[in-house]
C-alpha cells in the first residue's frame, strides 16, 4: 500500500505559515491538540514546528523575555531537516522512517517539493493493527520458498472449509527459508492444522483467545 492512500491532503490540514510568530504558531498547535505542525511557504514544505522544541529552547538556551521570544518568527525556530517521502512511498518505509523519527508525521512532498499532505504515526499503526490486530486462529508456517508454495496452503485451507483472512511472509535469509504467518476464521481450526501438516507442511499455531 502506498502513502497517498492514508496521508492525510493539504486541503485538509492546518499549517504553519513561516512568516508567523512563534506565538501565533503556537495557537494554531494547542487549538488543533498537536504536538508539531507542518511549515509552508505557500504551498512549498519548508519545515516543521514542534511544540517540545519551542519549549524546551525557551526554558533551557534563551536568555531574553518572554514577549521577545513569543514575538519571534518560525523561521527561527522550525527544524528544516526533516526527512520526507513521496505519495508513491510504501507505507513500511514510511513506518521505517518512524522509528528514528521524533516526529508524530511525515511530510509527503511532490514533483515540485510542494506539500503535497503528511502521514502520521496513527495511520500507519491502524494499517498494521488491520493486518494484526483482527481476533483470529493463526498458522506459523516454515517452508522453502518454491513454485506454487502459496497456492498449495491456500488451496488445502480452502478446501477445509478455511478463509484466509491476511498472510504475512518473512524471509529468514537462512536457505530460502520463509516463515509464513496466515490468520484464518474457521469452524474447524485443528481440520485445517492437520490437513496441512498430512501435505508436508511444519505447522505452529496459535488460538485466538476472547477478551472476557
Amino acid at each position: 500500500m502506498k502513502v497517498k492512500a492514508i496521508m492525510i491532503p493539504l486541503e485538509e490540514l492546518k499549517c504553519i505559515s513561516v512568516h508567523e510568530t512563534i506565538k501565533e504558531a503556537l495557537d494554531t498547535i494547542d487549538e488543533n491538540c498537536l504536538l508539531s505542525m507542518p511549515v509552508v511557504n505557500q504551498k512549498k514544505f519548508i519545515g516543521v514546528l514542534s511544540k517540545q522544541y519551542v519549549y524546551e529552547t525557551f526554558f533551557k538556551e534563551y536568555s531574553g523575555t518572554k514577549e521577545e521570544f513569543l514575538s519571534l518568527k518560525v523561521e527561527e525556530m522550525m527544524k528544516t531537516r526533516l526527512e520526507a517521502v513521496s505519495t508513491d512511498t510504501s507505507i513500511e518505509e514510511a513506518a521505517a522512517l518512524f522509528i528514528k523519527s521524533k516526529y508524530r508525521f511525515i511530510p509527503v512532498i511532490n514533483e515540485q517539493e510542494e506539500l503535497a499532505g503528511i502521514v502520521t504515526q496513527g495511520a500507519i499503526f491502524k494499517e498494521y493493527q488491520k493486518l494484526f490486530g483482527e481476533c483470529y486462529d493463526t498458522l506459523t508456517i516454515y517452508t522453502y520458498d518454491y513454485r506454487g508454495m502459496l497456492a498449495k496452503i491456500s488451496e488445502t485451507i480452502a478446501k477445509n472449509n478455511g478463509n484466509i483472512k491476511n498472510i504475512v511472509i518473512i524471509n529468514t535469509e537462512t536457505m530460502s527459508l520463509q516463515e509464513i504467518f496466515i490468520r484464518v476464521e474457521s469452524q474447524n481450526f485443528d481440520a485445517i492444522v492437520k490437513a496441512l501438516e498430512k501435505k508436508g507442511f511444519d505447522v505452529r499455531t496459535s488460538k485466538c483467545l476472547p477478551i472476557r
